[in-house]
């Protein structure tokens, strides 16, 4: 998600640098109609807002641009540019060859299973922090969802305790044992 967000942020650059000096390599439908230069300094414009706005929607990325590359790219992030506390472990991860084929031949979420927590702790905490960030998001939206679809106007006897076992329910992703908890009631009351 980060990689797409660089993308097409650096796209929008690519874009209004294109219209600013009359390019519209780019902009097939513009072509055809033959627009004036201050008409292509508007559109400029236009697109250098959109990107100053992308940029404010997702200042918190750039914030963490070092920390998601350094997750995402462990054998190229430069030891200097990782905080102090990680760059010892940071030399001996990207020496371990093991770990280098793991990293290539798996993938991201998968290779930092193999990390051993006793030799890489800091970089294995780091990488559960930015695996943490996009799961919650989707649990987030996921109980938002379920939400919306029980708490409607043909539900409103659904209290507040209701609703949020029902969310609980909805997002656990534990399995409920139902033979076993058969069992293990002494009197099973058929009329339920």
């Amino acid at each position: 998600m980060f990689d797409h967000i660089k993308a097409f942020q650096r796209k929008l650059q690519l874009l209004c640098r294109h219209l600013s000096a009359g390019n519209l390599a780019h902009f097939p439908s513009l072509r055809e109609v033959n627009l004036v230069q201050q008409k292509l300094s508007e559109y400029a414009t236009l697109v250098s807002n959109l990107d100053l706005e992308f940029e404010m929607r997702f200042l918190d990325f750039r914030k963490n641009s070092g920390d998601m590359e350094l997750f995402s790219q462990p054998f190229s992030t430069s030891v200097d540019c990782v905080p102090d506390h990680i760059q010892m472990e940071l030399i001996e991860f990207q020496c371990d060859s093991e770990l280098r084929n793991k990293f290539m031949s798996l993938k991201l979420k998968d290779l930092y299973t193999h990390v051993s927590p006793e030799r890489y702790p800091n970089i294995r905490k780091h990488a559960q922090v930015m695996l943490s960030l996009f799961g919650s998001t989707y649990i987030c939206e996921q109980t938002f969802s379920v939400m919306n679809l029980n708490k409607t106007r043909l539900r409103s006897n659904l209290t507040d305790l209701h609703l949020q076992d029902v969310l609980t329910l909805s997002v656990s992703q534990l399995q409920p044992d139902i033979e076993r908890l058969v069992k293990a009631k002494d009197q099973l009351h058929v009329s339920h």
